[in-house]
């Protein structure tokens, strides 16, 4: 943002939407202009639109208003367990140096 208000661009600031990022802007006619970037990459072979789905559905089922980064957490997990097989019936985390 340092260089935009070096240029003295006018803009919002940084917008936390939760799952993303926003900045505003006023194009010439004076049309508000969103620059959005996500806060996630999908994991390989899926998209931004699946992770978002399952963020909805968890959220949903959590009865939180937004989708937060524990939303996007969770639903990348189970996006990456569902779609990859495994020799194991128990695939939960494993506490290595339990003794």
């Amino acid at each position: 943002m340092t260089r935009l208000d070096e240029r003295e661009i006018r803009h919002s600031g940084v917008k936390d939407r939760g799952f993303m990022d926003s900045i505003y802007f006023e194009d010439p006619l004076g049309l508000l202009v969103e620059l959005a970037s996500y806060r996630f990459e999908p994991p390989a072979g899926h998209t931004h639109a699946a992770v978002l789905l399952e963020a909805h559905k968890l959220r949903v089922e959590r009865g939180d208003h937004n989708i937060a980064p524990e939303h996007l957490a969770d639903a990348i997990q189970l996006l990456v367990e569902r779609s990859q097989t495994s020799l194991s019936d128990d695939r939960s985390p494993k506490q290595p140096y339990a003794g």
